[in-house]
């Protein structure tokens, strides 16, 4: 690495928000070689984005508050030059991406930036071609960003960086929406950028992304806690859960069963067939015979097919299914699948094209729509799309008012809600100054303070750091239990195979399969065909020989030593 250039380094660098209480990040320095590829990662909070915004200059020119320190790019002092000086060197995907689209359609957004740059217009032509051929959007260039997935704006907005052929890239959250293919997508253009001696630095939750990386760098309350290579800090889940980073499974299982064994799925079940170690086929049988039994049909899906009429794009094709009183259901797919689509026709929020959809027995064309939202509250992917009042009470509150509650049972249930989801004593807070963990908390709270009979949440786990990931679906998983039907969209696979009971996969707007999640997550031929991948203990399970095992604990309940 040493080789190959200085191209970013950042010294003693220290910025605190305008009336905040301590520094975001304090005396951080680090120094990045042309084409090394380092992943950056934390808790929230710990001071991630504060970090990349200093290395595009955003910080201090654009954001009030107390800089120190000294950022230089190619040798260059960011902090003498104006923002968009700094962005033709180092482009910059944001964690809200789609704070970043502007244009009203694909091939403009990506023109945007080259435009106003005065660019050659065969130039700019030859530049959108080849970042929208790199993220994989170029049969969607005349479509409006405002109609694409949530999956596809996130690679619209990084296609948009990609075109001025930035030397740094900063990429904040950049997997958040995608799709377990679209992940591996980003891993190669990642991979080429770097072989053609592009820098990159990477915040992220995803710790099997940053495993592959040449370089790991991990904060704490905005100080520097680690730098150095992936594999060494990742083998250690004890030390990842202290940092904020969900640990892997397979070091995971490694610590539980007293084994280094290697972080890659075919090395671990070799090294756990070599020391004698097995699946027993007894107890893996047990597992399948302990899922819960479903109760009565509470949502009914008939035929149901729906066309967005701004764009004539047909997001789902006749659709039949029935969602019972409490299950826990993911539903999954690629981005673009019509996953949200159909999230969306089980409130009512979209009635379908043709087929009917009801809930309760009612169809949702004529039913109420308080009626339909005492009975499935929805969670958006953003939990900011829902969130608009000034205190926690207030929005929590919002829902039972409107549904016709009197003050006193409002005031019940917005401490129920609050009492579920952690909240208590938050009432008077201003939801928009939390963190986007606990801004999902608020959102959801104020679902649960309805008292709905269905959850349906829009990827859950998304921006949330490792521990919180896992509190997220902790608390899912106990509304669950206490009779809450719950329905996920996730891309992430751990989640859905340790929580949900049942998969519903959609491939191009169809039902590619309707079973148990350790059904799914078995059926290989299906994985491949619909881009999903199986999490790494289902993938050990399987070359040991044994049915699908979806859990590190069910790994460490059916692992044998002969």
């Amino acid at each position: 690495m040493s080789g190959r250039g200085q191209a970013v380094s950042a010294r003693e660098v220290s910025f605190t928000y305008r009336g905040a209480q301590r520094p975001a990040i304090d005396g951080v320095s680090l120094e990045l070689q042309a084409g090394e590829q380092a992943y950056l990662m934390g808790r929230t909070g710990a001071g991630k984005s504060t970090l990349c915004l200093c290395l595009n200059g955003v910080i201090p020119k654009m954001q009030p508050g107390e800089f120190a320190g000294e950022v230089r790019v190619g040798g260059e002092r960011v902090s003498g030059r104006q923002v968009y000086e700094v962005a033709r060197t180092v482009g910059a995907l944001f964690q809200n991406f789609e704070a970043q689209l502007l244009a009203s359609d694909v091939e403009r957004e990506v023109a945007f930036g080259l435009e106003s740059a005065g660019m050659p217009r065969e130039e700019m032509r030859r530049r959108v071609s080849e970042a929208l051929e790199l993220v994989g959007l170029s049969d969607l260039r005349g479509r409006d960003p405002a109609t694409l997935s949530g999956g596809q704006k996130q690679r619209l907005a990084l296609a948009a960086v990609l075109a001025p052929e930035p030397a740094v890239l900063v990429l904040d959250e950049p997997t958040t929406d995608l799709d377990p293919i679209a992940r591996r997508e980003l891993a190669r253009v990642v991979d080429e950028l770097s072989a053609q001696g592009v820098t990159l630095l990477i915040a992220d939750h995803e710790a099997l992304d940053a495993l592959h990386s040449d370089r790991l760098i991990a904060l704490s309350e905005g100080t520097k806690r680690y730098d150095g290579p992936p594999d060494e800090l990742l083998a250690d889940p004890a030390r990842c859960t202290e940092l904020g980073i969900l640990p892997l499974q397979l070091a995971e299982l490694g610590a539980r069963v007293g084994m280094a064994l290697p972080l890659e799925p075919a090395g671990a079940a070799e090294a756990l067939s070599a020391e004698g170690r097995r699946l027993d086929a007894e107890e893996c049988g047990l597992l399948a015979s302990e899922a819960p039994e479903p109760g009565e049909p509470l949502i009914e899906l008939e035929g149901v097919s729906f066309t967005y009429r701004e764009s004539g794009e047909q997001a789902l094709r006749d659709v039949t299914l029935t969602i019972r009183e409490g299950e826990f259901v993911v539903l999954l797919g690629e981005n673009g699948s019509g996953k949200s689509t159909l999230a969306q026709h089980l409130n009512g929020l979209l009635s379908p094209t043709a087929g009917t959809v009801r809930i309760g027995g009612r169809d949702t064309r004529t039913a109420p729509v308080q009626e339909l939202a005492a009975q499935v509250g929805y969670l958006f992917q953003n939990p900011d799309h829902q969130i608009f009042s000034s205190t926690v009470r207030e929005e929590v509150a919002f829902g039972p008012r409107n549904l016709g509650s009197g003050e006193r049972e409002v005031e019940a249930r917005v401490a129920e809600a609050l009492a579920a989801t952690e909240l208590s004593g938050w009432e008077t807070r201003d939801p928009f100054v939390l963190t986007k963990g606990e801004r999902q908390r608020v959102a959801l709270a104020s679902v649960l303070a309805c008292r709905p009979r269905v959850i349906v949440f829009d990827e859950p786990t998304t921006g949330l750091d490792g521990i919180q990931q896992r509190a997220m679906m902790e608390l899912l998983a106990r509304l669950n239990a206490e009779g809450t039907t719950v329905i996920v969209i996730t891309h992430c696979t751990w989640a859905a195979a340790e929580y949900a009971h049942r998969a519903l996969v959609l491939d191009e707007g169809r039902l590619a399969a309707d079973s148990s999640v350790r059904e799914v997550f078995g059926d290989a031929e299906l994985l491949a065909r619909t881009g999903q991948v199986a999490p790494d203990v289902a993938r050990i399970s399987q070359a040991l020989g044994a049915q699908t095992l979806l859990s590190v604990d069910e790994m460490e309940r059916c692992l044998k030593r002969t």
